[in-house]
């Protein structure tokens, strides 16, 4: 499902999903129309008026259409064809949002690691019991739900304490520590870090980190 292209920069992940492949064959088929109206002469207008006569295409292409006028009819009428259905795979893919807890989900991801990313307070065992709970494939991406496992994905995540509500939750909690004037708080506090970890060195973390957290 994933290629690996190497160029100057790196190694760049490319997916290899539905949404790319429609949008690889909208435009091969916009290419195809555009190089056959430049390079066959003119022909006769009996293809252009067959293919308006079977309406096999929208009127957004009809313009493209109707310059490729050296092709037969029943060849017109096909690259039409490829035109619609390559335009309705990629409305289709790039319509549909999934959006749980109010964050969006990156759509070219596999399920599980598109939670962990995407939703604070998802993590890897969460996701994978989300994804077991549900009965979804974790190695799914995301662009290949369908509505009905959306939904059902939507109603589980909903019995979690995710986002905002899990950061106040937390900074409560760290706040009544400190209230309390328990250890924990009073490191948190100072910016030390709280687990009884080396603090002569190897601290910046926690000196960054965990004043904020008060």
């Amino acid at each position: 499902r994933w290629l690996e292209n190497k160029n100057a920069a790196g190694r760049v992940a490319i997916p290899c999903s539905a949404m790319a492949m429609g949008r690889w064959l909208f435009a091969v088929a916009v290419l195809a129309t555009s190089s056959s109206a430049f390079l066959l002469p003119a022909g006769t207008a009996g293809a252009v008026s067959s293919v308006r006569r079977a309406e096999p295409v929208p009127q957004v292409f009809s313009s493209r259409v109707s310059r490729v006028s050296g092709l037969t009819g029943s060849s017109t009428v096909a690259l039409g064809g490829l035109l619609v259905a390559a335009a309705t795979i990629r409305r289709s893919l790039t319509q549909r949002r999934l959006r749980l807890a109010g964050k969006d989900i990156p759509r070219n991801k596999e399920l599980a690691y598109a939670l962990i990313c995407s939703v604070y307070g998802i993590g890897k065992t969460t996701a994978f019991k989300i994804c077991v709970d549900t009965s979804l494939d974790p190695h799914k991406i995301v662009a290949e739900l369908t509505e009905e496992e959306e939904l059902r994905l939507s109603d589980e995540i909903g019995k979690y304490v995710l986002e905002n509500p899990l950061r106040r939750m937390t900074k409560a909690n760290c706040k009544t520590l400190l209230e309390i004037k328990h250890r924990r708080g009073v490191r948190l506090q100072k910016g030390l870090p709280v687990r009884f970890q080396r603090s002569k060195t190897n601290n910046r973390n926690a000196r960054k980190l965990n004043p904020g957290r008060i």
